[in-house]
């Protein structure tokens, strides 16, 4: 039986991560969740082989004790493909049996400071040729989450928040043949930091080649201990890096830090990650409030106060009074910290500021006016975001300007803009073959702020140096607006795109259609319950419905640079 540590449940009141969906109060019930977190079924406590227990990590690595690692449980083909819960996420049928190790690694904080984190190690096993000898490694990047708990080990386990993520990532890759290497991130699980270092750069890429290295180091020992687990397997040297949302944006920095120590990596596939962090942070400052911004708020600004020491003399400079001792991620499930008044459910400004900075700014789109701005009950200081809204006035974006440059502006004043700045990953030009996903409409993640910037970046980048061939690939998984959007390619190539060796139509039609096919059966689901079909649209397009159709698009690119024998 898997029994899990974190006694955080899934339910409609914790919306935890990026891959569940995010609830806005509207007076009727909303009773859709996330296509994956919740479609797993009880019976799957019941499916693993091994158990997380709370014995001590039973192997040691070398001189440092910090890096160990135990056994949590193990899944054959038939349980993946008939009882993981995955329907209507075009995940193929299982070719691997799959055993789950946890690892244990040390890594630094946003301020350099020594830590420990976890991650898990899935490995491929069985009699096929697509399950033995020479695999690559996938490291993974998941998305934003809130519990502390957070456990990517806790495959198919729905008593743990990362039971949809990472069942879906086990299925279509360690099922398929990858070695993975999934990090829970510095802050999460065992870690003994008390914070989370959320989106800053250095740091979070750090962590990911720390808990890399660490997996690897564990593979060539315990292959020399003759592991019955790592027997017949071994890492190929072939390194692919993705990540959904948070992860997205984490494997583009991870990629950038791989690069610049001239460590070889395969491929990578960014899918919704927020690339232009200062145009983004920008964007919602001056009115267009996202989905989820109650919960990012605390996560980036705490750590973001870790790394510069100067977002905030104390939190009740950027936080509401009532709020001022906000924490995450908490061992507390955010809905219950919305129910106990800790944090609000998604009002991130004052709705009707007096202060005259405001004046002429809009308080966004229609998703934003359904919970970004409330009278009272907000999280952020209207004086701490009118200082940051002031120098937006002063020192403009070169994305948020006409004919501008589309990089963050030279010298920002505000500290926390200089921070975001710090961090914003516009500028890098990944030369590894690259595909980069997402969905237009997306209400949590901007893509045309965030995906679009770094495209238009990309594009102008090849252009300029034609001797330097790129290799990028750009998905947008939602055509169903594509009228709406004439001059907007939902697919495109950057230089000599890999995606070249193969049917890409093909491929980006299925996927493109399955993302509709989902799209309609949320909205149907939402009628029938009562609810309002364009709130269940928006609540659960990042989650719910683009995640896995950017996990199908990833899943096909790599394939191309690794075939399994």
């Amino acid at each position: 039986m898997i029994v899990s540590k974190s006694t955080t449940a899934i339910n409609d009141k914790s919306p935890s991560s990026t891959h569940q969906s995010l609830s806005i109060t509207t007076g009727k019930p909303m009773m859709l969740r996330c296509l994956l977190s919740v479609a797993i079924a009880s019976s799957l406590l019941l499916v693993g082989c091994g158990d997380d227990n709370d014995n001590d990590f039973n192997t040691v690595i070398g001189s440092d004790s910090v890096t160990s690692v135990k056994s949590i449980s193990s899944f054959n083909t038939a349980q993946i493909n008939t009882q993981f819960g995955l329907d209507g996420t075009a995940t193929p049928d299982a070719k691997c049996d799959i055993k789950i190790e946890k690892v244990s690694y040390p890594t630094v904080g946003a301020a350099g400071e020594r830590t420990n984190a976890t991650a898990a190690l899935m490995l491929p096993s069985g009699d096929s040729a697509d399950c033995q000898g020479d695999r690559p490694i996938l490291l993974y990047a998941h998305g934003t989450t809130t519990d502390k708990g957070y456990d990517f080990s806790q495959v198919a386990n729905p008593q743990n928040p990362a039971a949809g993520e990472s069942t879906l990532i086990a299925a279509n890759f360690a099922a398929q043949g990858y070695i993975v290497v999934a990090p829970n991130y510095a802050g999460y699980d065992e870690s003994d930091l008390d914070y989370h270092p959320y989106l800053v750069a250095q740091q979070q890429s750090t962590d990911m080649v720390d808990a890399l290295d660490s997996a690897r180091t564990i593979i060539e020992r315990q292959k020399r201990a003759n592991n019955t687990n790592y027997d017949n397997i071994d890492d190929s040297g072939k390194l692919f890096i993705a990540g959904y949302s948070q992860g997205g944006y984490v494997t583009m920095a991870t990629a950038r830090l791989l690069e610049s120590q001239n460590k070889p990596i395969t491929a990578i596939a960014p899918s919704s990650g927020p690339y232009a962090l200062a145009a983004f942070g920008d964007e919602i400052f001056r009115g267009n409030v996202n989905i989820g911004a109650s919960r990012f708020a605390p996560l980036l600004g705490i750590g973001l106060q870790e790394k510069y020491g100067d977002i905030y003399g104390k939190k009740s400079d950027i936080f509401l009074d009532k709020y001022a001792d906000a924490q995450l991620p908490s061992e507390t499930a955010f809905g219950d910290l919305v129910a106990a008044g800790k944090l609000p459910n998604n009002a991130l400004f004052q709705k009707n500021p007096t202060d005259a900075i405001f004046t002429g700014l809009s308080q966004g789109k229609l998703f934003s006016v359904l919970g970004g701005y409330d009278e009272n009950d907000y999280l952020i200081k209207t004086d701490f975001r009118a200082a940051y809204v002031a120098d937006t006035i002063k020192h403009p974006d070169g994305l948020m300007t006409e004919n501008g440059n589309k990089m963050p502006t030279v010298a920002p004043e505000n500290n926390l803009r200089k921070a975001l700045k710090d961090n914003d990953l516009r500028g890098y030009v990944p030369t590894m073959p690259t595909l980069i996903c997402g969905g237009n409409q997306d209400p949590t993640v901007y893509f045309d702020t965030n995906t679009g910037s770094m495209v238009e970046i990309l594009q102008a980048a090849s252009d300029k140096n034609s001797a330097k061939k790129l290799n990028i690939t750009v998905l947008d998984v939602d055509k169903d607006n594509v009228a709406e959007r004439p001059d907007k390619s939902t697919f495109m190539m950057i230089g000599e795109a890999s995606m070249n060796k193969w049917n890409a139509t093909d491929i980006v039609t299925n996927v493109q259609t399955n993302f509709s096919n989902s799209v309609e059966k949320v909205k149907a689901d939402a009628t029938a319950q009562g609810g309002v079909p364009l709130l269940a649209f928006y609540t659960n397009y990042h989650g719910g419905l683009v995640s896995p159709a950017c996990t199908q698009a990833t899943r096909e690119f790599f394939n191309q640079e690794f075939k399994p024998a």
